[in-house]
């Protein structure tokens, strides 16, 4: 471990934490269905983040068994890759054409901002990215990015050049159509149905 993140982690212990606030990245839709990611609150991991696949982190990650640390439950996820983020991924099952509600708790406990950064990708592409983190304690980030293809690999990007950054209750949610959408759609159905029987 370097030497900056040791001394980094010594000065942890002085940082007072404020109080929990919220952050949104994009607009909430109406939620529908289960939670699709697999072990999001990192509850079913004690050294690995089973569920996910874990690159470019340098050996700067670990499951943080701190209950104080975990946004619920007793486990969070700790990154702090250096210079670059480091990611944990897995593959999600959505349909092409939907949108979809992504949520996670972002936490800062050390306060050291510069160097720090938070990545969210959606199947390879970039849906988030915030740097100098101001979060020593948990706050919810939510993003509403539509899938294109059956299997959407969602990855989250961790940086911290002095310490970890925390990450917990991560989720994927469908979002239930608008009304509109589902009538027009039915519309469509019973015209196609109509002119079927028309010419039979």
């Amino acid at each position: 471990m370097s030497q900056i993140k040791l001394a980094a982690m010594a000065a942890a212990a002085l940082v007072v934490s404020a109080g929990m606030s919220s952050a949104i990245a994009g607009p909430i839709s109406k939620e529908t269905g289960p939670n699709l990611v697999t072990n999001g609150g990192f509850e079913a991991s004690s050294s690995t983040p089973t569920g996910w696949t874990s690159s470019g982190f340098g050996g700067f990650e670990m499951i943080d068994l701190d209950p104080g640390h975990a946004h619920n439950g007793n486990n969070s996820f700790a990154g702090g890759a250096i210079g670059a983020p480091g990611f944990i991924s897995q593959n999600i099952a959505t349909i092409p054409g939907r949108s979809y509600n992504i949520h996670l708790w972002l936490a800062n406990f050390s306060g050291f901002l510069d160097g720090t950064e938070l990545q969210v990708l959606w199947n390879g592409s970039l849906v988030y990215d915030q740097i100098d983190i101001i979060a020593p304690s948990y706050v919810e980030i939510v993003i509403d990015p539509p899938a294109f293809t059956p299997i959407t690999l969602l990855s989250l990007g961790l940086r911290d050049d002095s310490f970890f950054l925390n990450v917990d209750d991560i989720s994927v949610r469908l979002v239930a159509e608008p009304a509109s959408l589902a009538l027009l759609g039915a519309g469509f159905a019973g015209l196609g149905f109509a002119r079927r029987r028309k010419f039979a």
